[in-house]
């Protein structure tokens, strides 16, 4: 198993998809990795970040995010290609916002 998912990592391939097809917690795969010293192959960074890492929010994203409380959190990630904890985190923080950066409130 370990030699699998050093395999996978070092060829680019996500923490989380490594972790969920190994039925590994996520958490517990990284901090192994951590601790191997596992990386991904140079130039692959970019590649094996989740969406929300690289994914710049849009005014059109941010909009539907934040106004379509008619869907839930979880068809808005849908919607978006984002992850379910990316738009909830966005939607949080966008309230805690003292101004209103995209002007959608």
């Amino acid at each position: 198993m370990r030699y699998e998912a050093t395999q996978r990592r070092e060829a680019g391939e996500g923490i989380a998809d490594i972790a969920v097809s190994l039925s590994i917690n996520e958490s517990t795969l990284g901090k192994w990795f951590r601790g191997w010293g596992v990386r991904p192959a140079g130039g692959k960074f970019g590649k094996s970040l989740a969406q929300n890492q690289w994914k710049r929010w849009t005014r059109d994203d941010a909009a539907i995010a934040y106004t379509r409380t008619d869907l839930s959190i979880a068809k808005r990630a849908e919607l978006l290609g984002r992850s379910y904890t990316a738009v909830a985190g966005f939607v949080r923080d966008y309230r805690k916002r003292p101004g209103d950066p995209y002007g959608i409130q």
